[in-house]
């Protein structure tokens, strides 16, 4: 034990260190930020525990999503994260919150661990540290995805890379340990996000054949590397295959948009963007604005590693330059000039956001310049070298700080019950989970209002009755008791045949049987209710949800790579590895320098964090960050108290403006909103709706804090020069009435607030 304890490397030690500082706004505070993402995930994994609970373990239904209807999100969204979170919500003292908030510091413990642990092999410690804090403290690590977005899936999905990047490379060893821990990583990160593991895995080939095709590469363990990569695919089948094979049973057309939010166009980020300062969060806003940026120290040291490349001064010179390679190619997909390659690869447009690409940046970036602080530390040696990385440590997390202090929130205890979840629908701003019908059924042609009977057993935490009562034969009854979440029985006795219609979405897999005999479903028009015809006497009627073929194809493609990936592990087992060369020795700086470093920059923190040097916070009726301040009411309820709009713009532009509302008092409504660029004879040029304003329903806005809204007007291309009026305004769409601007008074004095003029030049 001794010995191990000694063998044990302490830049562990300090990169947990790291991570700790990074995440001390979740290990802090309980609870989780609410009105981002993260509030989706929490609800997911509390319906995915109480269906486990219940004895469904790998449910592909929400049956208590969509106003009780349910739906297959858990069939078609990547179920790692919220599996990684189980065991937390399961226990009695935790719930759904803190298996989320663990997933989250799980995440970003795995990155950085991760990439210390790829860095240090061919650039040492020195290099690992400076890597190790280079990711961590990457914006969008730290800040924008998992409190910005509160995309839990992401966050984990991203975090996933260096690791599997490490393990991949450590079957250079050709053991049984290594090949089995590179395949489950790569199951991993095709089961974590959706999107992002389609990038995630091509970098990771792109990064294997690389390593191949070089000289010091060796055929066996480039089979191996390439049959993890295969098998590790394969493995995860049980869950992206009937994505892939029933995906025309599911609403996808929202995913993407032309001209909408979902838009790759509208998501190209600009140099001086990637490359700036994060700036200071605003504790006033519901959701602070932030700048989607790689990081100062982290894109200098790329550079310095790019210019040492150059100079052939950096160790692993091939190994350096694919990460400077990738660098490019993620920096230039994420810029508006590689619009062409996003309109001709089929696949992309579905990624959505081409700053998404960040996830992968951040890793790439930490390697870049983990391989500059080695060369660094070589060339300059001595007493400088030894306190160089923790120098460089420091001035990551320094610059980082800013967004390290982000707005507080609520502690309190969140429900997630079914009820708890029920409310959260009642109020508008999302169904089951999603807020644009993602993954609803095909057959649903017009999305139901709550039926009574069901709500009401969901408010009290009851199991549902289901049965479309109303439609029943004169005489008939129906009985019905639920088996288990996704298996119902119903006792039923009629003297003429009838339609059973159940309060439930129709999908592959639901399965009725009467007496024990399979019958054909039907699907009731235009809400795609389920349907089981169902003969004249007394019967038992089963309804329950089993694999369809496209799943059970999946699940034995994941069996056999199981097999195939136990049957490698057993080989290599057996076999004698042949031994493989040492990579070249690197410098290996102590870690009691970095420690030193966090330390300190965890006392700055606290200092500049209480002195309030860190955040701005806007109050009353101002939004700080906005251009122009305005105060405009609306109907006494809603007021705009600033926006930020181009003065001068160009015909076939797309045109950002950015609206700052602020409750006056509780909201009646959920209004909409809308902007307009008008001809100088008032008619209509381009516009921009939302049924939210800054997708968040209006009648769940706090008082004390203002929400931004963003809006992209997308001009004609054969605008004719001229000044156009720009206005703004809410209104009702279910009445079709516009809130009226008021007075001190409360009386009308338009429809609309003007917020001035846009210049179209030549």
């Amino acid at each position: 034990m001794r010995q191990r304890l000694q063998r044990l490397d302490p830049g562990f030690l300090a990169v947990l260190a790291i991570a700790a500082l990074a995440l001390w706004p979740f290990l802090s505070r309980p609870g989780l930020p609410r009105f981002t993402d993260a509030e989706l995930h929490v609800y997911r994994l509390a319906e995915l525990a109480r269906l486990v609970a219940a004895g469904e373990f790998y449910p592909r239904w929400a049956p208590n999503f969509y106003f009780g209807y349910g739906y297959p999100i858990f069939n078609y969204y990547a179920p790692l994260s919220y599996y990684a979170g189980l065991p937390v919500a399961l226990l009695p003292w935790w719930d759904a919150v803190d298996g989320v908030r663990a997933v989250f510091i799980l995440g970003v413990l795995l990155g950085a661990l991760g990439t210390y642990a790829f860095v240090r092999v061919y650039w040492g410690r020195s290099g690992a540290l400076v890597a190790a804090a280079a990711y961590a403290f990457a914006p969008y690590v730290l800040y924008v995805d998992p409190h910005a977005r509160g995309d839990l899936a992401e966050t984990f999905g991203m975090s996933l890379l260096p690791p599997a990047l490490w393990a991949l490379d450590r079957l250079r060893r050709r053991s049984a340990g290594a090949w089995l821990l590179a395949v489950a990583l790569v199951a991993a990160v095709i089961l974590s996000h959706n999107l992002l593991a389609l990038a995630s895995f091509a970098l990771l080939l792109v990064w294997t054949v690389w390593e191949c095709a070089g000289r010091e590469g060796s055929r066996a363990v480039c089979g191996l590397r390439l049959g993890a990569l295969l098998v590790g695919v394969a493995l995860a089948a049980f869950f992206w295959l009937p994505v892939a094979l029933e995906q025309e049973a599911v609403n996808l057309n929202t995913l993407i948009g032309d001209g909408g939010h979902f838009d790759y166009r509208n998501h190209f980020l600009s140099v001086a963007g990637l490359l700036g300062p994060p700036g200071r969060l605003d504790w006033g806003a519901t959701e602070a604005a932030f700048r989607l940026n790689l990081g100062l120290p982290q894109w200098l040291l790329a550079l310095a590693a790019v210019l040492l490349l150059t100079l052939r001064q950096v160790r692993a010179p091939r190994r350096a330059l694919f990460f400077a390679l990738a660098a490019l190619v993620l920096l230039a997909m994420m810029l508006p000039l590689s619009a062409p390659v996003w309109a001709r690869v089929p696949l992309l447009p579905y990624f959505q956001f081409p700053w998404r690409l960040l996830a992968l940046a951040a890793p790439v970036l930490a390697v870049l310049g983990g391989i500059a602080a080695e060369a660094l530390v070589r060339q300059l040696g001595g007493r400088a070298a030894r306190w160089l990385p923790a120098l460089l440590v420091g001035l990551i997390i320094l610059a980082g700080l800013p967004l390290l202090q982000v707005p507080p929130w609520s502690g309190e205890a969140w429900d997630t019950s079914v009820a708890g979840v029920l409310a959260e629908e009642m109020r508008g701003r999302w169904l089951g989970t999603t807020s644009t019908a993602d993954f609803v059924p095909a057959t649903v042609d017009v999305i139901p209002r709550p039926t009574e009977q069901v709500v009401e057993a969901m408010r009290a935490n009851e199991i549902p009755d289901r049965v479309n009562r109303a439609t029943l034969p004169p005489g008939t009854t129906v009985r019905a008791e639920q088996v288990r979440p996704l298996l119902a029985r119903y006792v039923v006795s009629s003297a003429e045949p009838f339609p059973l219609r159940l309060f439930q979405f129709a999908f592959p897999g639901w399965e009725a049987r009467v007496d024990g005999e399979p019958v054909a479903t039907e699907v009731g028009r235009p809400e795609g209710f389920l349907v089981i015809p169902v003969p004249a006497g007394e019967h038992v009627v089963e309804v329950a949800l089993r694999a369809t073929p496209p799943q059970r194809a999946a699940w034995l493609v994941s069996a056999l790579a199981a097999l195939v990936a136990g049957a490698v592990a057993l080989w290599l087992h057996r076999r004698r590895p042949a031994a493989q060369p040492a990579a070249a020795p690197v410098s290996d700086a102590p870690a009691g320098p970095v420690l030193a470093a966090v330390a300190a920059a965890a006392l700055l923190y606290g200092l500049l964090a209480a002195g309030g040097w860190l955040h701005v916070e806007s109050s009353g009726y101002q939004a700080i960050p906005a251009e122009h301040d305005l105060f405009a009411s609306l109907n006494g309820e809603i007021a705009l108290i600033g926006y930020d709009a181009p003065e001068e713009a160009h015909a076939g532009q797309t045109v950002t403006v950015t609206l700052y509302w602020k409750a006056q008092r509780a909201a009646a409504e959920n209004y909409q909103v809308f902007v307009h660029l008008l001809w100088p004879d008032g008619t209509i040029v381009t516009q921009s709706d939302k049924l939210n304003p800054g997708e968040f329903p209006t009648r769940r806005w706090p008082l004390d804090r203002y929400v931004r809204d963003q809006h992209r007007l997308m001009l004609p291309p054969d605008l004719p020069p001229d000044d156009y009026r720009l206005t703004a305004g809410l209104w009702l769409q279910a009445e079709g009435e516009r809130l009226p601007v008021v007075d001190d008074m409360g009386q009308p004095l338009d429809d609309v607030v003007t917020l001035g003029s846009v210049t179209i030049g030549e």
